[in-house]
């Protein structure tokens, strides 16, 4: 991993002199005046010349650093950036800071998301489906402030490496006999490996984990180097949260993968007992900051951020809760429930298990609808091939008998 010193650059147009901002749609630098476009590596040959060295170090500084005087997070932008707020507290008092000890990233993946198609997804979010609709405060949508939402390169750690499995499992498979339940028992054996390739983590302790994890997969196979002409318009964090603090967080969604695919080799009605092993061995780390449109506004004396992956267009965040309605929702869906069962079945407790049962899964999902942020377990979108197993092997160990009389009066 490259740890040089990051050289901060602005760039010019080469026609007219104007500044110029990284243009997602056509993936090349724009010119704000005369509309001129190049291509990242044409800016960066053009001033690696000779003729323009002049040039380019009156431009150095043009590029600036900011730290949040309320939060403290370290922000680089280019000055023609409008740096309102803060993405991470919605702080609008930032003031320029020295941005020490920059380490250079290895990578990057380009914004492919303008701002107005990130405004956008954030109006489509609040009003997809009935149950959103239905459970927002309606003042959460007009006090929300949609026109801050800001462009930002997050730091991340990508870690690529294996997952070793070995485990042994006593499984059955069960099936009834009259009043008896006969169990087949086998002891399962399973050993293998998995190779993951860039499972990333972010290295921003501002970002939530768990925001970060929801908005993706991001598609790593477009990482290109890193250069500062992607970064004009545009925010990027400096990372505050070390490699090897972040590693952890990355081991543990390749055990949850692999885990996740010896358990579906183990064809069996019950896992009675399972003694695993999962060692995860990282060969290659990077550093690369990947895109992201973020918003933060203050509701009800709350911070409710919400995050948009500026590759893919997945959007998300945790929406407010008007309380009232749910719970009254709950409530008037068991007793609807309740009444009805008790008509079909003759039978009040019937009625009311069934309809204690829709009220807790009604429940669940319109909490679900309005809280989706949640961490990764697995990392299956960053794993490089199938699981091999080395070891697949199945043996019968007994039967055993077991006495459940099937009507008990």
């Amino acid at each position: 991993m490259a740890d040089k010193t990051n050289q901060a650059q602005a760039y010019n147009c080469i026609s007219c002199g104007a500044p110029l901002h990284f243009d997602p749609p056509t993936g090349k630098l724009k010119c704000d005046y005369c509309d001129s476009l190049y291509t990242p590596e044409e800016i960066e040959e053009h001033f690696k010349n000779k003729e323009s060295e002049e040039a380019a170090q009156r431009t150095d500084e043009e590029f600036k650093s900011y730290s949040c005087s309320s939060c403290g997070a370290e922000l680089l932008a280019d000055q023609n950036t409008a740096v309102i707020l803060c993405p991470y507290c919605g702080n609008n008092t930032i003031a320029t800071a020295q941005f020490a000890s920059n380490i250079r990233p290895d990578c990057l993946i380009p914004f492919a998301v303008e701002k107005k198609q990130a405004m956008q997804k954030y109006e489509n979010y609040y009003q997809d489906g009935m149950i959103k609709k239905f459970l927002l405060p309606k003042s959460f949508k007009t006090d929300s402030h949609i026109q801050d939402i800001q462009g930002v390169y997050i730091p991340f750690w990508l870690f690529s490496g294996k997952a070793d499995i070995d485990g042994t499992y006593e499984a059955s498979n069960d099936k009834r006999n009259g009043d008896y339940i006969i169990h087949d028992i086998y002891e399962a054996k399973r050993a293998g490996t998995m190779p993951f390739e860039d499972v990333p983590a972010d290295a921003s302790k501002r970002m939530p984990d768990d925001l970060m994890d929801s908005i993706e997969p991001y598609q790593l196979g477009d990482l290109k180097d890193f250069s500062m002409a992607y970064l004009p318009g545009f925010l990027a964090e400096r990372f505050d949260v070390d490699e090897a603090d972040d590693k952890k967080r990355a081991e543990d969604r390749m055990k949850g993968t692999i885990t996740e695919k010896v358990n579906e080799t183990l064809h069996y009605d019950t896992i009675k007992s399972r003694n695993e092993r999962v060692d995860v061995s990282i060969d290659r780390t990077k550093y690369a900051l990947l895109p992201a449109w973020v918003l933060t506004t203050r509701w009800n004396n709350q911070e409710w951020m919400f995050a948009m992956n500026a590759q893919t267009g997945k959007f998300t965040g945790n929406l407010p809760i008007n309380k009232g309605k749910y719970w009254a929702t709950v409530i008037l869906s068991f007793f609807i429930i309740l009444i009805i069962g008790a008509l079909i079945f003759g039978d009040a407790t019937t009625g009311g298990v069934i309809g204690l049962i829709v009220a807790i899964v009604l429940a669940i999902v319109m909490h679900g609808t309005m809280k989706p942020v949640a961490r990764a377990a697995n990392a299956n979108a960053y794993a490089g091939d199938n699981l091999k197993l080395s070891v697949n092997e199945d043996n019968f160990l007994r039967k055993e008998k077991e006495y459940s009389p099937q009507n008990k009066d």
